[in-house]
């Protein structure tokens, strides 16, 4: 009963969408994660009274609420069973920004490509760069603690936060930033919300012996997110890599506890300088051990970045044509794996002098290195950088049920443990009879480990929690950190305890309690939470109605198994580079991205819309717009082809519904359009300007009047070409022409 109050109410007081349809809440029930869990409720705020009316409502009803973005999360915190409140569509935008001062405001709905794009003429950037970030927006970067590749540079998202505006669970504003000595007693004298807040996490974190537990519990490395960042109040005893501000600062609590504690409207962040050039270096290796033994010494040359791309993650690439193509323009030979290293300096002269240093240090210090490919062209960076990116999209597209998972992906360690601690890893992996991919950002001791695990069995499943318990007491010992850019959410959060110890934990817990009390904001995620194998995805109790195909999706291994290829990544949501996917980017609407239609139909396959859904009229308003351009084949780093599910889709729909006059008409396009050529072109021409004739073609045909329709051509393109002159004699070079239907029959612009 509160429930329904509550979506009444926030209806009412409302100007967004609120969407509480089957379809809405399937289509917000996963991220990039391996769950999926069913929200209340999809919320699209138009402004924050909006957002604010949501909090305050939640907050009188006890219902709790998830504030999202991109959906990119890789640990399952962008999933709850709340209300979900999607602030891409309309709280995407940049409200001020200080080329002096370095700095920007923004709202949380922002892509930071797109934030990027727009700091670029300045001369300008947000540091941290995670590999998402063509769909990733900045109120879950910042929710995250995000960061990427430049790490060793920027450090993490944190470190750049410099004020936001957030809603806390009462309803009540506030904007939390730096607060000098005589600052921080004057906002402890109020008598607010945020007052209250200020003057308990001021209490919690000023006790020495509190501070102790803090310093002890805390990891040493700098690269860490995981639970709240307590660390930021502690004067020292803790490491940044980025240059540390010691003021009071609850942007820097909020920054990284995953939407637990308030919902950001507003943030203002640090900006860097872009680069003026840059070069890359990568080298070649027989073996990951090699490869990692030898980043340290590569550090020593003082690199931006030192990515790993592993053998497993070069094989994949080349079984998708738009990267193969990128990889042979800087890989040499088959190694086992590379180090994308990169530069930056002033001049070229600069930079080739830096992997000439490189070069020799490797040959000084013996290192076996089997090749190194300078790339200096702006271009061929823009393509191992464009590779390395999607590398985890990759490794999702290994056909079959056996997928590399995230779960423990994101631990870092020192890097000269790096090599040690990845080796015992996958030793436990396979004792147990697991199988292992990587990609990494070496530079950081961040090797992401993907254990192959086929979630559809009770065996594998049980091997989750084995799996993620073991590392911890090896992180420990190294000083690494559990989760070091992608979050606690459902697949870490349930260790924390054992992780950072009681005492910490429990620090954590009173965090929340502080902020959240009646825990309304995204619960159990960084505490309190539930067993890292419930909400899976794709469960031992997951089966999919049987579907007699048209098409041969064998090489899919069935139907099904072609629609799960997507992993939830979310690249179909980008909107600054390639093609992929124009039906989002026309409505910016989950449901018409490739994402969207793959949960769709997923879900009526597995039961989680009624099996009638697959061939409803409204399954077929989800894929209506899908163009079958097929760029999500090629783009896709899992190769979802939902140019070719659709045509499926489509025949199963009208085996049901019948196939309408329209679509019958536009099959015969070829003959239609071969009649109304030629001779008979200008009859068919004045009949398409004709307005009786075109306002009957929009009421039966569904083809708008005020569409102008190409004129079909006197002369067909065809017969113009055999009748021309041909003189070939000064031709360098031949050319292939494929003429279709329009090219053919119609009239060119």
């Amino acid at each position: 009963m509160a429930l329904y109050d509550f979506l009444n109410e926030l209806n009412k007081q409302t100007r967004g969408d609120l969407r509480v349809d089957e379809y809405s809440r399937i289509l917000y029930s996963t991220d990039a994660s391996i769950y999926q869990v069913k929200p209340h409720g999809v919320l699209i705020p138009q402004t924050m009274d909006d957002v604010q009316a949501a909090v305050e409502l939640g907050a009188k009803h006890q219902v709790a609420l998830l504030a999202r973005t991109g959906g990119s999360s890789l640990a399952g915190q962008a999933v709850n069973e709340a209300l979900v409140m999607d602030f891409t569509r309309h709280l995407n935008g940049i409200l001020e920004m200080n080329r002096e001062e370095k700095w920007v405001r923004v709202q949380p709905g922002i892509v930071l490509d797109e934030l990027n794009y727009y700091l670029r003429p300045y001369g300008l950037k947000y540091g941290p760069d995670p590999a998402s970030s063509s769909r990733a927006a900045m109120g879950g970067i910042v929710s995250n603690n995000s960061t990427g590749a430049h790490s060793i540079l920027y450090g993490m998202t944190a470190d750049h936060v410099l004020e936001m505006s957030v809603i806390l669970n009462d309803g009540s504003t506030a904007r939390f930033g730096p607060l000098a000595e005589n600052e921080l007693a004057v906002k402890m004298k109020g008598n607010g919300r945020d007052a209250q807040i200020t003057r308990a996490i001021h209490q919690l974190t000023q006790d020495p012996a509190r501070q102790a537990i803090i310093r002890d519990g805390t990891p040493r490395h700098w690269r860490r997110c995981g639970g709240y960042n307590l660390d930021r109040f502690v004067p020292d005893g803790v490491t940044f890599q980025w240059p540390y501000d010691p003021r009071f600062n609850l942007a820097k609590l909020v920054c990284g506890a995953e939407g637990t504690l308030a919902v950001i409207t507003e943030i203002k962040l640090n900006l860097v300088p872009l680069p003026q050039m840059s070069a890359l270096a990568i080298v070649h290796f027989e073996s990951l051990p090699e490869a990692l033994t030898a980043v340290p010494i590569i550090l020593e040359t003082g690199p931006a970045a030192v990515e790993v791309l592993d053998h497993y993650g070069l094989t994949l690439c080349r079984e998708v044509p738009e990267y193969a193509r990128l990889l042979d323009g800087f890989i040499e030979g088959d190694p086992n794996c590379v180090l994308i290293t990169e530069f930056y300096g002033e001049s070229e002269a600069e930079l080739k002098s830096m992997v000439e240093r490189l070069v020799s240090h490797l040959k000084g210090q013996m290192v076996p290195v089997t090749a190194v490919v300078p790339a200096f062209d702006s271009q061929l960076q823009a393509d191992v950088w464009k590779v390395r990116k999607v590398g985890l999209g990759l490794l999702m597209s290994i056909k079959g049920d056996y997928k590399p998972i995230p779960f423990i992906e994101d631990a870092a360690v020192p890097v000269e443990h790096l090599a040690e601690y990845v080796t015992k890893v996958e030793q436990f992996c396979h004792d147990i009879g697991a199988n292992v991919a990587y990609y990494a950002h070496a530079s950081a001791g961040c090797l992401h480990i993907r254990p192959l695990i086929n979630t559809k069995m009770a065996e594998e499943v049980a091997k989750l929690p084995q799996i993620t318990e073991f590392p911890v007491d090896l992180l420990r010992g190294y000083g690494g950190a559990f989760s070091s850019e992608h979050g606690d959410g459902r697949a870490r959060s349930w260790l924390n305890e054992k992780f950072f110890g009681p005492d910490l934990y429990n620090l954590f817990r009173q965090v929340k309690n502080i902020f959240d009390p009646d825990h309304i904001f995204n619960p159990n995620n960084i505490v309190d939470a539930g067993p890292m194998t419930e909400n899976l995805r794709f469960g031992p109790d997951y089966h999919v109605i049987p579907i007699q195909t048209h098409l041969d999706f064998s090489s899919d291994q069935g139907f099904d198994r072609a629609i799960e290829m997507c992993n939830g990544a979310g690249i179909c949501r980008k909107r600054t580079t390639d093609v992929m996917c124009p039906s989002f980017m026309a409505t910016r609407e989950e449901e018409h991205t490739t994402r969207g239609r793959a949960n769709a139909l997923r879900a009526a396959l597995s039961g989680h819309l009624p099996p009638t859904e697959f061939t409803s009229e409204r399954m077929y308003r989800v894929m209506e717009l899908c163009v079958s351009c097929k760029a999500c084949k090629a783009e896709c780093p899992s190769s979802v082809d939902m140019a070719k599910i659709k045509t499926e889709f489509l025949a199963q729909y009208h085996a049901v519904h019948g196939v309408p006059l329209r679509d019958r008409l536009f099959t015969e396009i070829t003959r239609l359009s071969r009649l109304g050529s030629g001779p008979l072109a200008p009859i068919a021409n004045w009949s398409l300007q004709n307005g009786l004739i075109r306002k009957g073609m929009e009421r039966v045909l569904g083809i708008s009047a005020r569409r102008p329709l190409p004129h079909f051509a006197a002369t067909p393109f065809t017969k113009w070409f055999q009748s021309r002159s041909r003189n070939t004699q000064h031709a360098a070079r031949k050319i292939v022409l494929f003429t279709d239907t329009y090219t053919t029959y119609n009239h060119p612009r």
